[in-house]
């Protein structure tokens, strides 16, 4: 016969299902309970003397469940009597003085049993660091080129501007064109990639923009590898930039625009998301205050149409890159905090800037 020792395992289990999370099917529950009837046989000495073994301290164990359950779970209309209690452990094997079962019934009548039923928490993952992104290759396949601008905001030479397929590979935040013994590397800092229906004979080509005025178009095999390098020159041009300084002193009343950096940025991705969306908000201020300027001129200067586009065209490219480096931080995140409308459209830069300003025309897209 089992003694009052056996009321311990009221106290215990209670504690032991506050703490330990029963979800699942009632398999997986009676396996996690199994565990805690074990060591109620194991720790008392008492229950080991008068028990055969941990399958009838598991027993009354189960029933206690079930009786907290029936009392309290509020879908029984009927609830159940100490008699039925009774009886349903009078046709197992375990052995248990009729006083105990009714001190364990009273007390779970009185006292339920707190059931957590929330799974434990997983720990938050960490944040990616710019470090894993280096000398890391987010891209590699073919690509036919063509220099489309140069640093001078001329176009190239007629025997330089046709299309040609090159090996291309995206390691870090160098894009490198190989071919034969040849090879063009393009450091992506504060580049901007975009889809381009400039050239109506051809399907899936890109324009990439760089920092230092090149231009270049990218005609990728299909339109998701098109969309696989757009992501990836995109992304890495967010994580690696730096932050733009400030535009050259000048003595002239001629705009000049921010100088950029080629130096690899020092800040962790979550500041450069900051560094980011800054930006934004700074360049969004001068375009205000520009369309604002506009009212007071007679008729908007060659210098207004080049400002007016670029702050256009820089202020697109850092939301773009406020919109990557938020979603690859937080991807599980439902809303993103910048989602640019411009850069998943068909563009096309048909002149850069200096272009703009010498043929005294607005850039158009098509």
């Amino acid at each position: 016969m089992i003694n009052i020792e056996a009321v311990v395992s009221t106290q215990s289990t209670g504690v032991f299902v506050e703490r330990a999370p029963l979800i699942g099917e009632n398999s997986t529950r009676e396996r996690i309970l199994f565990h805690l009837s074990r060591h109620l046989y194991e720790t008392n000495t008492a229950l080991r003397q008068q028990l055969s073994g941990p399958e009838e301290i598991h027993t009354l164990v189960c029933a206690l469940m079930m009786l907290n359950t029936d009392l309290h779970g509020g879908m029984v209309d009927r609830k159940m009597t100490y008699s039925q209690f009774e009886s349903n452990l009078r046709n197992t094997e375990a052995t248990i003085d009729k006083g105990v079962l009714k001190e364990l019934y009273n007390g779970i009548k009185s006292k339920p049993i707190i059931v957590n039923s929330t799974p434990p928490a997983e720990p938050p993952k960490p944040l990616p660091t710019l470090e894993q992104y280096e000398n890391v290759i987010h891209k590699q396949g073919s690509l036919v080129k063509k220099n489309y601008i140069l640093m001078s905001g001329k176009r190239p030479g007629i025997f330089k501007r046709g299309w040609k397929r090159w090996d291309a590979e995206l390691r870090g935040s160098k894009l490198t064109f190989s071919k034969g013994g040849k090879k063009l590397e393009v450091i992506c800092h504060h580049c901007i990639a975009s889809r381009t229906l400039t050239h109506r004979n051809r399907h899936c080509v890109m324009l990439l923009v760089c920092a230092d005025d090149r231009q270049f178009l990218l005609q990728a095999v299909d339109d998701t590898d098109l969309q696989e390098w757009m992501h990836a020159i995109n992304k890495v041009a967010a994580m690696f930039s730096a932050l733009p300084m400030a535009a050259p002193v000048s003595n002239s009343n001629k705009f000049q625009p921010h100088s950029l950096p080629m130096s690899r940025t020092k800040c962790s991705l979550e500041e450069q998301l900051q560094n980011h969306m800054t930006q934004v908000d700074k360049l969004t201020q001068e375009y205000d205050a520009l369309i604002r300027q506009q009212s007071n001129l007679v008729a908007p200067t060659p210098e207004w149409h080049y400002k007016k586009r670029y702050l256009e065209k820089e202020k697109e490219k850092f939301e773009e890159y406020a919109h990557l480096l938020n979603t690859l931080l937080y991807p599980d995140s439902e809303e993103s905090l910048m989602s640019p409308q411009s850069f998943g459209r068909a563009t096309a830069n048909r002149m850069s800037y200096k272009r703009a300003v010498q043929k005294n025309v607005t850039p158009v897209n098509v």
